[in-house]
């Protein structure tokens, strides 16, 4: 005859386990940021991404940095300037870096953006600080005005709006000391 408490203690680890490590990302759900309903980027600060994925939304690379990559939206068309592809002067471009860690999977860590049709958590570059404040007050963990920028810290990402620019960014670390 099988002893019932002895199938109970598979089904009980393993509410544990689900409950314990749920759908944090191994503890870090701090370190991601859920993607808003309201904004018309094509990747989000922290996705995990890989070059394919920019290279199927038809992306461009823009070429120039050791560890890390850069790609402009699909919306947008560079240009060259002595041979080398740059951003036209209305733009959204993404970086790609691991993260947390410049060893971990790669990731979107900064968002550009100059073109005024853009929305981040439904606001633009042409939202007034009063329009930040009042849509982002109860997600944020400060907002504060820096240098002309109304800066927006929500979890780890730092939003930073102005009239002429947002640029969105998350801190990587470097654990390892690689120089690149």
């Amino acid at each position: 005859m099988i002893n019932r408490k002895l199938l109970l203690i598979p089904t009980a680890l393993s509410l544990l386990f689900s409950v314990s490590c749920g759908t944090n990302k191994s503890g870090n759900d701090d370190i991601y940021l859920d993607r808003p309903e309201d904004t018309n980027l094509e990747f989000w600060i922290t996705q995990k991404v890989e070059d394919q994925d920019f290279i199927d939304k038809g992306c461009t690379y823009l070429p120039g940095w050791f560890g890390a990559s850069e790609y402009l939206d699909s919306r947008y068309t560079a240009i060259e300037i002595d041979g080398q592809k740059t951003k036209p002067e209305i733009y959204v471009s993404y970086l790609m870096t691991g993260y947390p860690d410049t060893l971990d999977e790669s990731t979107v860590t900064k968002i550009e953006i100059t073109d005024p049709n853009i929305n981040v958590y439904g606001l633009t570059m042409n939202s007034s600080e009063e329009d930040i404040r009042n849509r982002l007050t109860d997600t944020a963990k400060s907002i504060t005005n820096e240098d002309g920028y109304v800066v927006v810290v929500i979890k780890k990402c730092t939003f930073a709006f102005s009239s002429t620019n947002i640029s969105i960014s998350i801190p990587v670390t470097n654990n390892s000391g690689i120089v690149y």
